[in-house]
């Protein structure tokens, strides 16, 4: 079964220069990078420059490619991290005007690979899955981003499993 979701944009975050987005499954209360930010609340120090970069990204300079980890998915898939520290937060990278973000963990230090950490391989699975059906919706023209990092649902199949 696919797993089933909305997009939020995050308009605390987005501004002129960005738009950042966050998954939110159905169910949930809250979306993937609100559990994030409470699920970590322990690192505050690395949550306040994740928090900071999410900023600067929507108001001033765009979504940097260089303050993401690419390739953290499939070949192709736009599966990034944003990190800080020993913080990774998994998206789906767009462009400099959109990003989607799921959630993530903390990866010790001592650890080479999210791989490694059963939690956070797990959180990096999910946005790998929902990369996946986001993807597909856009070449379906399902989903369409502007050039301007806007989002246009045409629309969502509840149904469909």
């Amino acid at each position: 079964m696919r797993i089933k979701f909305d997009i939020k944009e995050i308009d605390g975050l987005s501004g002129e220069k960005a738009h950042i987005y966050s998954v939110q499954l159905k169910g949930e209360e809250y979306t993937l990078l609100e559990q994030f930010f409470d699920e970590n609340s322990k690192y505050a120090t690395d949550l306040n420059e994740i928090l900071n970069k999410l900023c600067l990204m929507g108001r001033e300079t765009g979504c940097r490619r260089q303050w993401f980890k690419m390739n953290e998915g499939c070949p192709g898939d736009g599966v990034a991290a944003l990190w800080y520290g020993q913080l990774r937060l998994y998206c789906l990278y767009f462009d400099k005007t959109a990003v989607f973000f799921g959630s993530g963990g903390y990866k010790p230090s001592q650890a080479h690979a999210y791989q490694e950490v059963p939690e956070l391989n797990a959180k990096a699975l999910q946005m790998k899955e929902i990369a996946k059906i986001i993807n597909r919706a856009i070449i379906d023209k399902d989903i369409v981003i502007s050039e301007n990092g806007e989002l246009t649902i045409n629309y969502w199949d509840d149904d469909e499993d």
